[in-house]
C-alpha cells in the first residue's frame, strides 16, 4: 500500500508541472515551459519504468488525459504565440520596405 501512495505523489508531482508549464505558456515564459517540460520527461521516465499496478489504472488514466488536455492547450498557446511573432515579423518587414521606400523618394 505504501508503495501506490508513492506512486500516486510521483503521478501528482508530474500532474503539478504540467499545471506549472501552463501557466508560464499563459504568461508567455516559454523559457519556463520548457525548462518544465525536460524536468517532466525525467519524471515520466522514471514513473513508467516501473509498471503500474492494475488498482492504480483508474487514477493513472484520469491522470494521462488531464496531462494531454493540458499538453494540447500548451500547444495552442504556442502556435498561436508563434502566430504573433510572425504578424510582428512581417510588420516590421513592411515598416522596413516603407522606409526605404521612402528614402529612396526624398
Amino acid at each position: 500500500m505504501h508503495a501506490n501512495i508513492n506512486r500516486q505523489d510521483a503521478w501528482l508531482e508530474i500532474v503539478e508541472l504540467t499545471d506549472n508549464m501552463l501557466s508560464y505558456a499563459r504568461s508567455g515564459a516559454w523559457n519556463n515551459v520548457i525548462a518544465l517540460e525536460s524536468d517532466r520527461q525525467s519524471l515520466m521516465q522514471q514513473y513508467f519504468a516501473q509498471a503500474p499496478q492494475l488498482e492504480d489504472a483508474a487514477w493513472i488514466v484520469d491522470g494521462i488525459r488531464t496531462v494531454m488536455q493540458t499538453d494540447r492547450e500548451i500547444m495552442q498557446l504556442g502556435k498561436s504565440g508563434i502566430d504573433k511573432l510572425g504578424e510582428k515579423l512581417d510588420s516590421i518587414q513592411r515598416g522596413k520596405k516603407a522606409q526605404f521606400a521612402y528614402k529612396k523618394l526624398a
